[in-house]
């Protein structure tokens, strides 16, 4: 169909005759053969769709797409493909302009995109256009994030992000093909930063609490394992059945997942005590268990590192995070997983990944109370253990005792005199045999 001629100062053109019997010649200049062949494959594709009528596959046209322009003047002249429409340049601001005025999603997603603006302008540069950013500056953006110092889960994280906004600039059009595809993100789980908040110094905690509403805050969070500020502020009073011990739950986060808009988890004791006494102080026709800081922007991290303070604690990483992990934790160990992420209101994977975590009374369980099944087969061995031994020293003695009562007329054939009639049998499976001169030799 296409063929390539190799001229004598090196340069290959591509030959090939249409359906109207005219010739054409693509020049290509001075390449390798393997670079020809692979062009002489694309040009084959765009004839074979010329002739039978039929669209170019995608991969044939994002080649034609991201051809120079002087390459596909040459495809044009040669009635191989339509014009090129004029191309505007779309630079990072334009895109990331559009991607913002097309979202919507919850301030705090909104003000999380932000920060990974914020991150790509100041290594591309709101006017660097995007179809000048190829999978190499891909790959160095990766590099920079982590010489910028930031943690493993974060530079995962915008590299995450970083590949959504390219992938709207494919979808519509602004871009050929995305140039953070291949590369690898990682995981976004920093489990170093995971911290096991102990019964002992939640009490402390709540105990320093100013008010009720930080009663309530610091006991949703920790004893509930409620996500703060979003879940904990959405807490009413009706949703709390003192009859049946239960509270209902509402979940902004997982809300747009069919039937996860809000879960129901047990009242626990300790968050049953928080919440009677915060009822009985509430003003009359309060809706809200927590009355305060209505405003999902309020700065309750601050506040609480005052009250850890206060408690005579040490601050911890991602306050309010580990408080749920804690829990999530304290529930793993004596739920099945069904009954936990049902309570919580995460998956297994997820509990596992960013939540769960080895706490020292764990160790201490392992070494002090045996599992029943495993204890019992330890008994049993060492039973069997020490029964075999008893038998191993009868049957020593009752040997010895045989030997004297024969005298010293019976001698043991050492095993250095001992060999095999025929050595090549000797081994697995094989029977072994003594010559009899050395057994008579020593009678």
């Amino acid at each position: 169909m296409a063929s390539i001629s190799r001229d004598k100062n090196g340069t290959k053109r591509i030959l090939f005759i249409d359906a109207n019997k005219k010739r054409h010649t693509i020049r290509l200049g001075k390449v390798s053969v393997k670079a020809a062949e692979a062009f002489k494959i694309r040009v084959e594709s765009l004839i074979t769709a010329d002739r039978t009528g039929t669209a170019i596959d995608a991969q044939t046209a994002d080649w034609v797409a991201s051809l120079p322009d002087e390459i596909h003047d040459r495809l044009l002249k040669a009635q191989l493909v339509e014009p090129r429409l004029h191309h505007t340049q779309h630079t990072l601001g334009d895109l990331l302009n559009a991607c913002f005025e097309s979202m919507s999603v919850k301030d705090s997603t909104m003000t999380r995109y932000k920060q990974s603006r914020r991150i790509l302008y100041e290594c591309f540069g709101e006017g660097r256009p995007i179809d000048d950013i190829s999978s190499r500056d891909a790959d160095a953006y990766r590099t920079w994030l982590e010489t910028k110092g930031y943690a493993p889960a974060k530079v995962s994280k915008e590299i995450s992000v970083a590949k959504m906004f390219m992938r709207k600039a494919v979808r519509w059009e602004m871009l050929v093909r995305n140039p953070f595809d291949g590369v690898v993100a990682g995981s976004q789980t920093n489990r170093e930063r995971l911290f096991y908040l102990d019964p002992e110094s939640t009490h402390r905690l709540i105990d320093a609490a100013p008010n009720a509403d930080w009663r309530c805050i610091i006991a949703l969070a920790r004893l509930g394992g409620l996500r703060c500020p979003s879940e904990v502020l959405l807490v009413r009073w009706a949703d709390v059945d003192w009859a049946g011990l239960k509270l209902r739950v509402r979940s902004p986060k997982t809300e747009r997942h069919l039937g996860k808009s809000e879960r129901i988890i047990p009242l626990f004791p300790e968050l049953h005590a928080v919440l009677l006494n915060a009822f009985e102080l509430a003003e009359s026709g309060a809706e809200f268990v927590v009355s305060g800081y209505r405003d999902p922007k309020a700065n309750l991290r601050t506040q609480l590192l005052r009250i850890i303070e206060r408690a005579g604690l040490e601050p911890w990483p991602r306050l309010f995070n580990s408080m749920r992990a804690s829990r999530a934790t304290e529930l793993a160990a004596e739920y099945p997983a069904a009954v936990c992420t049902s309570w919580m209101g995460h998956t297994q994977a997820v509990g596992e990944s960013h939540y769960h975590m080895v706490r020292d009374e764990d160790f201490t369980k392992a070494v002090t109370n045996p599992i029943t099944q495993s204890g019992a087969i330890c008994g049993a061995l060492l039973s069997q253990n020490a029964s075999q031994q008893q038998a191993a020293t009868n049957g020593n003695e009752q040997q010895n005792q045989s030997q004297i009562d024969k005298g010293p007329a019976f001698m043991p054939v050492p095993s250095s005199r001992c060999h095999s009639l025929r050595n090549d049998l000797n081994g697995p499976g094989q029977t072994r045999t003594v010559d009899l001169t050395v057994i008579s030799g020593a009678l």
